[in-house]
C-alpha cells in the first residue's frame, strides 16, 4: 500500500470523530431528506497497468485530478447523483507495430469520467459512514494524432490547425465506501475511496482505485 492510499484511510478513521464532536447535536431529524447537493472534489486516480492483444501494454501513471457531484437526498439514508471527473495521467505505450518493430511512447492522455450514483448513508445524523454504487461512461483521449491535420483561417488568431486523436469510450462501473459530515444545514464535507472498473475489449479490464475528498453545499 503506497504513501498516498495510508494518508487517505487515515484521513476517513479520523475525519469522524471530529466531525461527530462538532456537529452531532446541531442536526434536525429532517436535516438532509429532501435536500438538493453540490460538491467540487480534489480526486487521486491510482496508477494501473493493462495488458492486450500480442504484447501491447499501457501502464497509466497515478495522477491528482478534479470533479464535481450533483445530487439529490430523497432520505437521510438514501440519495442519487451524478458525478463527472477529470484526470490527465501520463502512460507509457508498448507494443510491435505492424512493421514488426518494438515501439514505446509516453505520453499523457485526458480522462473524463460521468457517472450515475447510488449512495446509501448507514445513519441519518450529521456524522455518517457511506457505500455507494455507480455505473457511467469513460473518455480517455490518447493526445496522438491519428490523421493529418485541417487548418482553417480565422480572423484573430491567423491559421488555425485542428487534428484528430486516437480516443476511446467506455463502460465504467465499481463501488466504494467514505464518511459524511454535514457539518450545519448548508455545507458538508466527503472523504472516500471506490474502485472503478472499465469495460474495454481485448484487454485486461483496467481497474482504478480512486481517493476523493469533497467539499459541498446543501440546497
Amino acid at each position: 500500500m503506497n504513501l498516498k492510499k495510508i494518508i487517505l484511510i487515515v484521513t476517513l478513521i479520523t475525519v469522524a470523530p471530529q466531525a461527530w464532536s462538532q456537529g452531532a447535536f446541531r442536526f434536525g431529524s429532517d436535516e438532509r431528506a429532501d435536500t438538493w447537493d453540490f460538491s467540487v472534489a480534489a480526486i487521486y486516480q491510482d496508477s494501473e497497468f493493462i495488458t492486450g492483444p500480442v504484447d501491447l501494454t499501457l501502464d497509466i501513471k497515478d495522477r491528482w485530478g478534479f470533479g464535481f457531484n450533483f445530487g439529490y437526498n430523497f432520505t437521510n439514508h438514501l440519495a442519487l447523483s451524478f458525478e463527472f471527473d477529470f484526470v490527465s495521467p501520463s502512460y507509457v505505450f508498448s507494443g510491435t507495430d505492424d512493421k514488426g518493430d518494438f515501439q514505446t511512447i509516453s505520453h499523457r492522455m485526458d480522462m473524463f469520467n460521468g457517472l450515475l450514483k447510488g449512495t446509501y448513508n448507514l445513519l441519518s445524523g450529521p456524522v455518517t459512514p457511506f457505500i455507494d454504487l455507480s455505473i457511467g461512461f469513460s473518455y480517455t483521449d490518447s493526445n496522438i494524432k491519428d490523421g493529418p491535420s485541417t487548418c482553417y483561417p480565422d480572423w484573430y488568431w491567423g491559421w488555425v490547425c485542428y487534428s484528430s486523436s486516437h480516443d476511446d469510450t467506455s463502460l465504467n462501473y465499481g463501488g466504494g465506501l467514505g464518511i459524511r459530515w454535514d457539518i450545519n444545514r448548508d455545507m458538508f464535507m466527503r472523504a472516500s475511496y471506490s474502485i472503478m472498473k472499465l469495460d474495454i475489449s481485448n484487454t485486461t479490464d483496467p481497474e482504478f482505485g480512486v481517493g476523493r475528498l469533497e467539499f459541498g453545499w446543501k440546497y
